[in-house]
Formats: structure tokens, sequence, C-alpha cells
């Protein structure tokens, strides 16, 4: 999957470079960019135009209405488990404990809830249905023909990866540009330039790579075993 997103990317930025910058702009107008990666989500094989900005932006919104549902729903569980274990704690005059076992609890749904989100995205962008959206029972049964050990590893390598890059990204930038500030007067705003030159070619290639990652995730559901 790495290796499928890396060449979808590659191939369907490289050269092109006003997509390359168009999609840098939609990432600042940041409904614009959940709308494209509602795109991407429908899984085709190559990457898809960009057109049709009122319905990117449209259906951007919608991605974010049931981001924030999803989010508003484990910490509303959050408050109440942590509250309840607070008044467990204070009821058996041991309050942190309470308190920790609580949060831990609150915590653990927390994170099932975003994995059930992140997978609920891409079905509402397949489906176009906001009851499929929050079809729960579907798609906690769709990520256990995926595999909820092969799914959470997934995850767990495009964090990895993701974090890996930043932490490249940085002591590259870092080294150039304290290279380009020593250069007299003009020498810090040439690594600003650079810095943004540099922010422009990474933030789309980012995130397209990881909008078809998550989608060939949700894909392997149906992949022969």
């Amino acid at each position: 999957m790495l290796r499928n997103s890396f060449d979808y990317t590659v191939n369907g930025l490289w050269g092109s470079w006003g997509k390359w910058l168009l999609l840098f702009i939609s990432m600042i107008i940041f409904p614009l960019w959940l709308g494209y990666q509602w795109v991407i989500y429908k899984g085709e094989s190559q990457l898809p135009p960009l057109d049709d900005w009122v319905e990117m932006f449209i259906n951007g919104i919608k991605l974010i209405i049931v981001s924030i549902v999803y989010f508003i729903i484990p910490m509303i569980v959050l408050m109440f488990v942590g509250g309840a274990g607070i008044l467990m704690g204070a009821a058996t005059d041991n309050l942190g404990a309470g308190a920790l076992i609580g949060l831990l609890i609150g915590f653990i749904v927390a994170f099932v809830f975003s994995l059930i989100a992140l997978m609920a995205l891409i079905r509402f962008a397949r489906t176009d249905s906001i009851g499929e959206a929050f079809n729960v029972s579907a798609i906690i049964a769709h990520i256990g023909k995926i595999g909820w050990l092969n799914y959470i590893l997934a995850l767990i390598i495009l964090w990895i990866v993701a974090v890996v890059a930043i932490i490249a990204f940085m002591i590259v930038v870092g080294i150039v540009s304290f290279i380009l500030a020593l250069i007299p007067v003009v020498g810090w705003l040439l690594a600003l330039i650079l810095i943004a030159i540099i922010g422009i070619l990474i933030g789309p290639f980012v995130g397209v790579f990881e909008a078809r990652y998550m989608t060939l995730i949700y894909d392997s559901a149906a992949a022969p075993a």
C-alpha cells in the first residue's frame, strides 16, 4: 500500500505543477482540500482532476460535519465516564485512581471511535449518504473484513512513515536555513522563501499520499485473503 500510494501520488502530481499549486491553495481553503479527499476516497486508479470547485467545497463541508459529530460523541463519553470515575474515587477516598480509570476508559472509547470515523469518512464519500456515514454496525463489519489488527498495524505504519518524514524534513530545512541565514542581509529572506517553496511541494504530496493510503486500507476489505 505504501508503494501504491507513492506511485499514485508521483504519477498524479509530478510534472503537473499547476495542479500541485492548486492543491496547495485548496489546503489553505480547508473545505476544498477535504472535498478533493472526497474524490480520492472514491477509489479511482489515477489521481482525479481538480474540477467543480463548488461541489468540492460542499463535500468538504459534509466531511467536516461528520468529523465533528464523530469527535463530539467520544468527548461526551470521555466527560461522562471521567466524571463517573471521579465520583467513584471520591466515594472510596481514592480520587486519583477513580479519575485515572475513568479517563482511561474514556480514551479507549475515543480511540475506537477515531478508528470508526476514519472509515466512516470514506464510506460517506462512496455512498454520499449521511445515514451510511453513521451506520456504525456496517462500518464495524467492514473493519472486521479488513481485520482489526491489520487495520491498526496499517495506521501505525502510516504514522511511523509520517513521523520519519517530518523529522527528516525538519532536519534538512533546519540545516539549509541555517546556512542561508549566514548570508548577510538577504540570508533570512532566502531561508523563508525556501521554507515556503518546500511547504508548497510537501503539503500536497503528503496529503494525496495519505488519502490514497486510507482508501487502500478501506478497499483491502474486498481483497482476497
